[in-house]
């Protein structure tokens, strides 16, 4: 968790709502990154 609050507050101190942020955040980026995966995906296949 620690980790995480480093990658997306680097700046900020290690508090319970800041490691509650980088995990909403981390959980956006992936849920992000599979869209485009997706959309990806299926632009290659659609030509």
């Amino acid at each position: 968790m620690y980790a995480l609050r480093r990658k997306w507050l680097p700046h900020e101190p290690d508090t319970e709502i800041n490691i509650a942020r980088a995990l909403v955040l981390e959980k956006q980026y992936w849920e992000n990154m599979s869209a485009a995966m997706a959309n990806g995906t299926a632009k290659a296949f659609t030509g």
